[in-house]
């Protein structure tokens, strides 16, 4: 057990210390967490970095082949059970946009799903015309992008500009008016 220091003067630089070595820690960690062009509003305007991965069916796919219609990049688990209901929601916009906008959607855990469960995850849930692509276990796209979490979406211009980047924003304001607008001319 510890004693307590009868000397207030130094409960008090006691106290001081431990705040203020917790409050360098919260900040250092938040710094951490906001430090990261492409998990920002920095990444907005920015052209979306161009990657290859096999889709469900085995064949390639480039992220600059999408381009001439607005992308929405949407990385997932096929056993993320929250993001089952936000891919419900994207095949719902989907059929509002249909042929205006294209949904790819990126398992980002390739050591534990397959392409067998991505084709699954599209019956059940997603929609048939919906691209599925497994991440790479080596340079994954999910690095390149630094993403950290399930659900984080990405809104790309026909140019592959990035409009829009959040985690589950199907219903956000901001996600509808640039998907409005990036559709506006199609």
């Amino acid at each position: 057990m510890m004693s307590k220091s009868k000397d207030p003067k130094a409960n008090t630089l006691k106290g001081l210390l431990i705040a203020g070595v917790v409050a360098l820690a919260l900040g250092g960690a938040a710094l951490l967490l906001l430090w990261n062009p492409f998990s920002s509003s920095e990444a907005i305007g920015q052209r979306a970095p161009d990657f290859t991965l096999s889709d469900s069916e085995g064949r390639p796919l480039h992220l600059s082949a999408l381009r001439g219609k607005p992308v929405v990049l949407y990385f997932s688990a096929a056993w993320c059970v929250p993001c089952r209901a936000e891919t419900r929601q994207l095949a719902q916009l989907y059929e509002r946009y249909r042929g205006r906008v294209q949904i790819l959607w990126i398992s980002f855990d390739p050591f534990n799903d397959s392409v067998e469960d991505l084709r699954e995850h599209r019956r059940l849930y997603g929609h048939r015309d919906f691209l599925y692509a497994l991440d790479s276990r080596v340079n994954p796209v999910a690095q390149l992008y630094r993403i950290q979490a399930r659900g984080t979406m990405l809104l790309l211009d026909a140019q592959g500009q990035i409009l829009f980047r959040g985690i589950r924003p199907v219903r956000d304001p901001e996600f509808m008016r640039q998907l409005t607008k990036a559709t506006a001319g199609s």
